[in-house]
């Protein structure tokens, strides 16, 4: 990449920024990360790509994406939310279940890869799940399609439904701060007062995770060894305020969306089309069933329903919490149930992906090949009744 080109690339970002801060204070989902895919795809689709990404860009940026998920993990939470957190956190594991068998559905009728199918209907840290979709074998692009469809539907109606369940009781609202303090300056870009000794953090977490991660051969060991190593950090309280934030956090996610949408081609667009109606569909059932499970708690728990709704949305974290911070709700529940479900997600993909390529993929792909036959079968039966008549 020549320094023209690389000027380019920081002219596209700062555009990109600016477009992103406005809609986000119309309360549009994930700017940052759909405004750059669309950009992307749009110079990549026209021809006028300066030149690709360095695959060390993408590197640092998953590196710097696993510091900010491994912070989520916030001791005062657990503690304040207490007993409580137990059954909801299964409503974890459930979402994680309705997930594989929706994308194993969706797979089996769109004729969709398996890989591609379950990180595009997987639950949680879809910024993650797009970072790491070409080591885990899928294909980035309609994993982010997917994935922000997911976003964007959980953004819009998570606001509609919270009020349609009414006030919560307020329990522990106020008690614990966010994970990223929205008192901040704008200008700072990790989440303390002295910059230069945060992301000195930040940069070490990245360095040493993703050699730890590489030494003990984990998959996607970009995202998942300094995940790891900032989840050890802020567990055991030693350090804090080294996360991403603001104008950092919105790069790296600018960087994300640029690296997916680069990759679109007029071929992928056009099978999206032709996919949207079959994904909206197993978007809403996705959305729908974890919201019964969820719901069904309110039956045995003395917990409210708009508290249990809003822990335990599939997705869209931002949009949930900014939901939250508007009504009488118990805010460490909701904000702990969250945090822990992407990280649940994000660590568990491997194992899923490998589970599912063993078993589950040779059987959707015989049912396709099926179900191929039987279409082709009957097409041949036509045209020779009709060449018959």
């Amino acid at each position: 990449m020549t320094r023209g080109q690389a000027f380019v690339w920081v002219l596209l970002s700062a555009a990109v920024i600016v477009v992103a801060d406005i809609l986000r204070r119309v309360g549009f989902p994930a700017p940052e990360m759909i405004v750059s895919l669309v950009v992307g795809a749009g110079l990549a689709l026209s021809g006028r790509l300066p030149a690709a990404l360095p695959r060390s860009v993408n590197t640092a940026v998953q590196g710097m994406l696993g510091v900010l998920m491994g912070s989520y993990l916030e001791m005062t939470l657990l503690h304040s939310t207490g007993w409580a957190l137990v059954p909801v956190l299964l409503v974890t594991v459930a979402t994680l279940g309705i997930s594989v068998l929706v994308a194993i559905v969706f797979a089996r009728v769109t004729k969709m890869d398996i890989a591609t199918a379950t990180l595009g209907m997987m639950a949680g840290g879809s910024a993650a799940v797009v970072a790491c979709a070409d080591e885990l074998g899928a294909d980035p692009r309609r994993v982010a399609f997917m994935q922000y469809l997911r976003v964007a539907f959980v953004a819009l109606s998570a606001p509609v439904i919270a009020a349609a369940l009414g006030e919560g009781d307020g329990s522990g609202a106020g008690m614990v701060g966010r994970v990223t303090n929205p008192d901040l300056p704008g200008w700072m870009i990790v989440g303390r007062g002295d910059q230069v000794a945060g992301l000195s953090i930040a940069i070490m977490l990245c360095v040493i995770g993703i050699r730890v991660g590489r030494r003990l051969r984990l998959p996607n060991a970009a995202l998942l060894g300094p995940m790891l190593l900032a989840m050890a950090l802020a567990a055991s309280g030693v350090s804090h305020g080294y996360a991403p934030t603001h104008l950092f956090k919105h790069l790296l996610f600018v960087f994300i969306g640029f690296e997916v949408g680069t990759r679109f081609t007029r071929a992928v667009v056009v099978e999206m089309a032709r996919l949207l109606p079959a994904m909206f569909v197993a978007v809403v059932a996705l959305s729908g069933l974890v919201a019964a499970v969820a719901l069904s708690l309110a039956l045995f728990l003395d917990l409210r329903p708009t508290d249990l709704y809003l822990a335990t949305t599939p997705g869209g974290i931002n949009a949930v919490l900014a939901t939250a911070e508007t009504m009488n709700v118990n805010t460490p529940l909701i904000t702990c149930v969250q945090s822990i479900r992407l990280l649940v997600m994000v660590l568990v993909l491997p194992l899923v992906m490998r589970v599912l390529r063993n078993r589950v993929s040779p059987v959707v792909d015989e049912a396709v090949d099926v179900l191929e036959a039987d279409r082709r079968a009957r097409n041949a039966g036509l045209i020779l009744r009709t060449s018959g008549r």
